[in-house]
């Protein structure tokens, strides 16, 4: 095991740090002896740096469309277990995409708060933002069904990717074993999407290197002042839905003790903060779910593994700020009905991302070209993202933990006297099947 560690080396987000440094320090040196004003920097240094940075961008463009259909057909697959656990299922769906819609609304309050985005203007959007105005309910809702779902998948309308994924996702499961060949498919094509997102995220640290001495040799530091309000407004909105709308869904529908849910449910979010992965928490979020918060296994079982997937609500209100402080960026006013559109977008993109780290920077690069918005700024949240995707990863796991709570409630199954139990904080997990 150490001969392993040793081999891995330094961990990615260790890379990415460097490769930021590295990249900050030489855009600055580059800014100090004149940058783009200076002949030789602007007709051969910066030239090469943005190629660095649209190498890795055009890498994350190719990979988007095949993740999200791939990823989204295979969560809806997921749901096999629907007929037996008919009603925890609609239920379990509906609640994922309302809290994922108030996480995106609560990130549209704080970024139009604090306006992470403005003093600095990167440049202007030639053409105007491509989003279109929401016309009404009625026609927002035809506008999500493609007319033709491959010129949907040719020209990377997302909305209309994910409905046409959901249904074929729910027709495979409609189908039973005459389309389990099919399903198993899906599910390896969707295997193979994240292995080749391993590989274009393992050069991130040369990505970052090229956007942000780029970035750097054009803006100097001025830079910065946005970027820590950008961390400190994605912060705010994901402490908002924890220990806001959380605490509000676990007093007034669970109706449990919001201080006994976290002494319990601590070791989990440590676990998803310190890794930003919920994957990493899932086996612990199962036990602490059945053994030690009274919910049934049968429950537990259905919501969390689907949760890590389906249930992002970080990550919505991180869409939402991310898309916001590039507008910002750019002094792109978007308007209400474009930023009501933003949430909608974030909630269903937020389904098909999977628990696994940078995945969210990844999709955050479709929602900007969605929104039309141009792809510079992407440098500054890039190099910094692990340090906001560990708040994203601890509120997407705790918010799994708080849906098994209140569904269980709300199908008369939890068990309080199990739940409000102190002497079961502390407790090692218990190693059977059912619980991991």
């Amino acid at each position: 095991m150490a001969a392993e560690t040793q081999k891995k080396g330094i961990p990615l987000y260790g890379r990415i740090f460097i490769a930021l440094g590295i990249g900050i320090a030489f855009g600055y040196v580059l800014n100090m002896m004149g940058g783009t004003h200076n002949p030789i920097i602007n007709g051969y240094i910066l030239p090469f740096l943005q190629f660095l940075g649209g190498f890795f961008i055009k890498l994350i463009k190719m990979v988007v469309v095949p993740l999200v259909f791939f990823c989204i057909v295979d969560a809806a697959l997921s749901l096999g277990d629907i007929n037996k656990l008919k009603s925890v299922g609609v239920t379990t769906i509906i609640w994922f995409l309302a809290t994922g819609m108030i996480s995106a609304m609560i990130g549209l309050f704080w970024v139009n708060l604090i306006q992470p985005g403005k003093g600095l203007q990167l440049g202007t959007v030639s053409g105007g933002v491509k989003a279109k105005e929401l016309p009404g309910m009625y026609q927002t809702i035809l506008d999500f069904i493609p007319s033709n779902p491959f010129e949907s998948l040719t020209s990377g309308s997302m909305m209309q990717i994910i409905v046409f994924s959901l249904f074929i996702g729910f027709a495979i499961i409609a189908l039973g074993k005459k389309a389990e060949a099919l399903g198993k498919i899906f599910n390896m094509l969707s295997m193979v999407m994240f292995k080749i997102v391993d590989y274009v995220i393992a050069i991130i640290p040369v990505g970052v290197f090229g956007l942000m001495s780029t970035t750097m040799t054009k803006y100097g530091t001025a830079i910065f002042g946005p970027v820590l309000k950008f961390i400190l407004t994605d912060y705010l909105a994901c402490l908002t839905t924890t220990f806001g709308v959380y605490t509000l869904l676990l007093a007034f529908v669970a109706r449990v003790n919001v201080v006994t849910f976290w002494k319990k449910v601590f070791p989990s979010w440590l676990i998803a903060f310190s890794t930003c992965t919920s994957s990493a928490a899932l086996p612990v979020s199962m036990d602490i779910a059945s053994n030690k918060m009274g919910a049934p296994k049968d429950i537990s079982s259905f919501i969390l593994p689907l949760g890590c997937t389906a249930q992002m609500n970080g990550t919505c209100a991180y869409f939402a700020v991310v898309i916001l402080f590039a507008a910002q960026l750019y002094g792109v006013d978007l308007s209400l009905p474009q930023q009501i559109l933003l949430c909608v977008q974030a909630t269903f993109l937020s389904v098909g991302c999977a628990a696994t780290p940078q995945i969210g920077l990844v999709i955050s690069l479709t929602l900007m070209t969605q929104m039309g918005l141009p792809l510079d700024g992407y440098s500054l949240v890039a190099g910094i993202y692990r340090i906001v995707d560990q708040i994203h990863t601890a509120t997407n796991s705790v918010g799994d933990l708080v849906a098994t709570v209140c569904i269980s409630n709300m199908q008369h199954d939890l068990d309080h006297k199990k739940f409000e139990d102190l002497s079961l904080v502390g407790q090692s997990p218990v190693h059977d099947d059912e619980a991991v």
